[in-house]
């Protein structure tokens, strides 16, 4: 049977389709571990960012040199009581960090509209947990942006780079098989994401986690610098198995195209 070619799109959320810079989740990780007293940089918050929000604190407290601040500060080593506690107090931090991050990025309304012109489905994959998502959601709605089916590591046990988010996501939308679907990201876990559950990875690099900045910061960099940075990321990417890396997802529509008629070429990720 001849199938079509890419049938849906699971885009990720911050640093992809909304929040230049990644820069909500990454303030939310400084701030949490400030108000127990220890500094922790962007860069040491940014390491595991894609990964659902509790493995994301799990791996910050077990990284050698946050724990050794941690136990300066408080006495002790960081354990599974300090993970369950610093959990309980991030969600509402994240509510509240995200309000001022959620701006949808240059040409996401845009590519969505596009991709539902052509019968293509979108859903979302995050590692925000589903309490965190009302607000975020209605922000993203009112800008253009509304998936189908919007999913969060707590409807299916884990997140990424278990495939089950995307597994989810397919049998919401009831579309199959995975070769069809595209999934879009900018950080590592996405494309895990992506490999594990059998789909193409297209990975964005301008607005996302790797280059981690906003987008006045960006733009105030010499072309050199902000050339050799996109290049690192890239080569990064590639090297991790990306089918497609992009500046952002205003770039898409010509990546879906081609993926689509490799498809229909018989070609699988």
């Amino acid at each position: 049977m001849s199938l079509p070619g890419v049938r849906a799109v699971v885009f990720d959320i911050s640093g992809t389709v909304l929040d230049f810079g990644s820069r909500g989740p990454a303030c939310a990780f400084v701030e949490l571990f400030a108000r127990h007293g220890v500094a922790i940089t962007e860069l040491e918050a940014r390491q595991p960012m894609g990964a659902h929000k509790r493995d994301h604190i799990e791996a910050l407290i077990s990284h050698p040199g946050i724990a050794a601040r941690w136990r300066e500060t408080h006495g002790r080593w960081p354990d599974s009581e300090t993970l369950d506690e610093l959990y309980v107090e991030f969600g509402p931090l994240q509510v509240e960090v995200l309000r001022d991050h959620s701006g949808v990025l240059p040409g996401v309304a845009e590519v969505a509209g596009e991709l539902r012109r052509r019968g293509i489905r979108i859903a979302s994959t995050t590692g925000f947990d589903s309490g965190m998502m009302d607000e975020l959601k209605a922000a993203a709605a009112s800008q253009g942006y509304a998936p189908d089916v919007w999913v969060t590591p707590d409807l299916v046990g884990a997140g990424r780079p278990a495939p089950w988010m995307i597994f989810h996501a397919a049998r919401e939308l009831g579309v199959f098989p995975l070769r069809n679907f595209v999934k879009v990201g900018d950080t590592p876990a996405d494309i895990a994401e992506a490999l594990n559950a059998g789909t193409w990875a297209v990975s964005v690099v301008q607005t996302g986690n790797e280059i981690a900045l906003s987008a006045d910061d960006l733009n105030a960099l010499p072309n050199e610098e902000r050339q050799a940075r996109f290049q690192a990321a890239r080569d990064k990417f590639n090297a991790l198995g990306a089918h497609y890396v992009i500046g952002s997802v205003a770039e898409l529509v010509p990546v879906i195209e081609e993926i689509s008629a490799r498809i229909e070429r018989g070609e699988r990720p």
